[in-house]
């Protein structure tokens, strides 16, 4: 790598509903707000989390945060993806998947490897 180079993984956070910001803070996450483009998602993203996340704990503090977004509303969709943030390399999608929100069983569903976008859907579900 030259010099003047830097490459950071971020977590990027787009939806179809608002994402305020103030619900995350005093939380151990570097989170900022963006209005950056990236092709690959439906979505304006609006989030980024500087440094992804790696952990668990951090994966609880997203899950339960999209959790709170999601019940305000009957449906709506979320996409996480964890790209290199790179002076020189453009962003690049390599893997999707899809997981409907209530079936995720652990906070560690939103580790993503590099390149990986996830797209999360809240269904109305009709008992």
């Amino acid at each position: 790598m030259k010099s003047g180079d830097f490459m950071t993984y971020y977590y990027y956070i787009a939806a179809d509903i608002e994402l305020p910001k103030e619900s995350l803070k005093n939380v151990y996450l570097d989170i900022d707000e963006s209005e950056e483009r990236i092709k690959g998602f439906e979505f304006p993203i609006q989030l980024e989390i500087y440094n992804g996340i790696g952990r668990e704990r951090e994966a609880r503090i997203l899950l339960e945060y999209l959790m709170q977004q999601a019940e305000k509303h009957k449906t709506c969709t979320f996409q996480i993806a964890n790209l290199i943030n790179s002076n020189r390399v453009p962003f690049k999608i390599l893997e999707r998947r899809q997981v409907q929100l209530h079936k995720i069983k652990s906070p560690a569903e939103l580790i993503l490897e590099e390149g990986e976008l996830l797209t999360i859907r809240k269904v109305n579900l009709v008992y």
